[in-house]
């Protein structure tokens, strides 16, 4: 009776899958992080007292919540690094160039990801070693991934592939039925919800995104809100069940409605209500297990309005008129580029492992991604003459670095204003700039329409208008751009988005909601723990490495 138990439980089931084994139990202490991405504190605080978030609330009433700031750019990738190297200092926003390769790195796909992980762990090992990672940038060194963008590939014998992240799902007949249902009503969902904004926004006068503004946006809701967050949540508590000793998971659908539709969306508050019952799940089978639990969020977001909606021009097509370039001559990797990548790279996998029925419900949307990357392969094609284009801009949200490749090394101000005399006059006087930062010899200048930080080697200048205090703590924001402005492959020149305390200027020309940068509650993260953990003096996500690390050490 107990052998034929084990044959139809679905945990064994999926154990025999995959070829996995339970792990004996760990002498020390073991951990489980949860992530919501994009949500600040502020608002958990708020969502936790409501019906949208009732089980956090909960939670709060035995846990512990403390703020964190996880440092500048407030952006999941560079954050991750920190958490899970103690080293974040080659990760200087989502989308970056390195002028001496002539190469774009992109970090929503694999190749970028996969690149930067190797290069993180030249420095130190990743805190995951002998756990496993779920839906995050990075592996962290876990001996298995699933649905990792630095991982997505690779298949460390026959676990951590997304053939193994399907078979979670499909091997659970409650699990698929979710899925089918809760992704039929997301793409209902975000075709009412668009047409709803185009009417109210023509009555209210105000900016919107268009319906299908990408091809596959309301598909591309559906697959983040649902698939990848039953995926996985059914994962993580099959690897409790193991005993694996180290987990890390990433809800990031939220992050991404945040973008399109702001951070206060209903849509948004309805996914967080659903990620809020997953939590619960987890959370009360890892603490049967014994496991620390710790739920984070690795940055928070801002209301925001794209720059080409207020302007009525792209932030890269008014530099190429200010700086007298040519638009043939002039190279700004796009947004959408580097989205359909990231949704191709996932779902044409997905595709070839689906059963006949699921194949059917699903070609017309394969055939429409397909041809919507099948439109940019002549973009893709012009990679290869990167570094022969006079200004490279890589758009992080919010923020914007910008590659002038007439030198290779990183160039300071002064020359970047002797060749082109008014582009950084003009841009910092543009009414959608907050501010730029930019080298000159030891120094880094910090500039506004209204004013200057000059940080030298033991000191700081200022001089007119405080303006950085609109953003935040002037004392720690100051402390941030240096390290910020130290960065690996940052740009000749960082542009952060004008930002009047309530809303900020995204260079993503979708973007309603914005994080990557600093200021408001880009920064205000949270960390919930059993135990009160003062995480004040934080200002940098590398400090919280040492914390999971000490793991490893106990015996």
């Amino acid at each position: 009776m107990k052998r034929l138990k084990n044959i139809v439980n679905r945990k064994q089931l999926l154990k025999r899958q995959f070829k996995l084994e339970d792990l004996p139990e760990k002498k020390g202490k073991k951990f489980v992080i949860i992530q919501i991405d994009g949500l600040s504190s502020p608002l958990l605080k708020t969502l936790s007292k409501t019906k949208y978030m009732p089980s956090m609330g909960k939670l709060l009433d035995r846990y512990n919540i403390t703020k964190w700031d996880p440092g500048v750019p407030a952006n999941t990738h560079f954050i991750q690094a920190g958490i899970m190297y103690g080293n974040n200092s080659i990760v200087p926003g989502f989308k970056f160039y390195d002028k001496k390769k002539g190469k774009v790195y992109a970090l929503g796909t694999n190749p970028s990801a996969k690149a930067i992980e190797e290069e993180l762990a030249l420095k130190n090992k990743g805190i995951l070693r002998g756990g496993t990672s779920i839906n995050n940038v990075y592996s962290g060194g876990a001996d298995r991934s699933v649905m990792t963008m630095a991982k997505i590939y690779e298949n460390r014998g026959r676990v951590g592939t997304l053939n193994e992240a399907i078979k979670v799902v499909l091997l659970n007949p409650v699990s698929s039925l979710r899925i089918i249902l809760l992704t039929a009503r997301e793409i209902c969902l975000e075709l009412y919800e668009s047409f709803l904004e185009i009417i109210t926004s023509f009555v209210n006068q105000k900016h919107f995104n268009w319906p299908f503004f990408h091809p596959y946006f309301p598909f591309f809701r559906a697959f983040m809100t649902t698939t990848t967050r039953e995926i996985s949540t059914q994962t993580m508590l099959l690897e409790i069940e193991r005993n694996v000793p180290y987990l890390y998971v990433n809800y990031l659908g939220y992050d991404s409605l945040a973008h399109y539709r702001g951070p206060t969306s209903i849509s948004g508050f309805n996914l967080l209500k659903q990620i809020d019952r997953d939590i619960k799940k987890i959370v009360t089978k890892a603490e049967e297990k014994n496991y620390d639990v710790f739920i984070m969020s690795d940055h928070g977001q801002v209301p925001s309005k794209p720059f080409d909606k207020l302007y009525y021009e792209t932030f890269d097509e008014f530099v190429a008129k200010v700086a007298n370039t040519t638009t043939k001559s002039f190279i700004a990797q796009s947004n959408e580029n580097t989205m359909s990548k990231f949704m191709w790279y996932k779902i044409k996998y997905y595709y070839k492992h689906f059963s006949l029925p699921l194949r059917i419900m699903s070609w017309s949307f394969v055939q429409m991604l397909r041809l919507s990357v099948k439109m940019m392969r002549k973009e893709e094609k012009e990679l290869s003459r990167v570094q022969k284009q006079p200004i490279i801009i890589q758009y992080s949200s919010s923020l914007a670095q910008m590659y002038l490749n007439f030198k290779e090394k990183r160039l300071d101000i002064s020359e970047i204003e002797e060749k082109y005399p008014t582009l950084v006059k003009e841009i910092v006087q543009h009414p959608g700039i907050g501010f730029i930062i930019g080298k000159e010899g030891d120094e880094y200048h910090i500039i506004h329409a209204k004013g200057k930080i000059i940080l030298k080697k033991n000191s700081v200048e200022f001089k007119g208008e405080r303006f950085l205090k609109v953003y935040g703590d002037e004392k720690k924001l100051v402390k941030q751009i240096r390290y910020f402005a130290s960065l690996k492959y940052t740009g000749d020149l960082i542009i952060i988005g004008d930002y009047d305390g309530k809303t900020m200027v995204a260079f993503d020309h979708f973007h309603f909601g914005t994080h990557d940068s600093l200021g408001g509650e880009q920064q205000d993260s949270f960390f919930i723990s059993k135990e009160r953990i003062d995480l004040s003096h934080i200002t940098n996500a590398k400090e919280l490495y040492p914390f999971f690390e000490a793991y490893h050490d106990e015996k």
